[in-house]
Formats: structure tokens, C-alpha cells, sequence
């Protein structure tokens, strides 16, 4: 038997108008994405994507998703990704931040990533108090 082997690759969707509440689901961005595979790699690239094809994870706060692709195929993806400029009815734009090979590493680098863009959002901020009302409102964060 042979072991299929995936690759994981982290998004961030950057929109080009920020308009608040963008909500991006996974089967928007999946068929966005196949779209834009057939588009430019034809039914060979529907064929060899669409097996293993999955949005593993989707953020609406942070923007970020995980996309599962097969070995070999994941080049057509990261390879279209740059060239996507419509996400459902949106105008964004992906951005790659990392292809790992599992899904523990990735998770790892998300982490990692928000703890870097949380340190930057804190270091911009000048009082004391509305820094500890910052941190209060993220561990606060509830999900609807």
C-alpha cells in the first residue's frame, strides 16, 4: 500500500477594502479556488486537485485558513493562489504564509504568526490601560 501524502498550506485573505465583517466560509474559498485551477490548468488540474482537496480550517477574526492538497498537486495551487483577486463577491487577495507537510506544524505556525501580529498590535499601543483593555477584549473573545 501506498501512503498518500498531503500538503498543508496557510492563507491569510487580505481584503482590499476592509469592510468590517467580511465572512469568508470554507466552501466559498474551495470553490474559488477549483475554479481558479480549472481556469488556468485546465481539467488536468480540476483531475489532480480535486482528490484530497479540502479547507481544513477557516477564521472570519484572523483571516487565515488551512487548505489540505495532495503531494504533487499542491504546486498548481500555491502556483494560482497570488493570481486569485475575487473571493466569493469579495475583492481580496490570498497571501501564502507557509506550506507544511502536517497539520500540527501548521498549527504551530499559526500560533506563532498571531503571537508575532499580537505583539506588534500591543507595541503600537502607547497608554498602559488601553493595552490591559486590549488583552481583557482578546481572552474575552466569544464565539457566536
Amino acid at each position: 500500500m501506498v501512503r498518500v501524502k498531503n500538503r498543508y498550506i496557510v492563507v491569510q485573505i487580505v481584503p482590499e477594502v476592509d469592510a468590517g465583517k467580511i465572512s469568508f466560509n470554507d466552501s466559498v474559498l474551495s470553490r474559488c479556488v477549483m475554479k481558479n485551477v480549472g481556469k488556468y490548468y485546465g481539467e488536468f488540474g480540476i483531475g489532480s486537485t480535486e482528490y484530497g482537496f479540502r479547507v481544513k480550517y477557516c477564521n472570519d477574526k484572523t483571516r487565515i485558513a488551512v487548505i489540505r492538497v495532495r503531494h504533487r498537486p499542491h504546486r498548481f495551487v500555491t502556483s494560482i493562489l497570488p493570481l486569485i483577486c475575487v473571493i466569493g463577491d469579495h475583492k481580496a487577495k490570498f497571501r501564502t504564509l507557509y506550506t507544511g507537510a502536517t497539520i500540527m506544524q501548521c498549527n504551530k505556525f499559526i500560533v506563532k504568526h498571531q503571537r508575532d501580529v499580537l505583539d506588534k498590535t500591543i507595541g503600537t499601543i502607547d497608554s498602559a490601560k488601553e493595552r490591559s483593555d486590549f488583552l481583557k477584549n482578546i481572552m474575552e473573545f466569544s464565539v457566536d
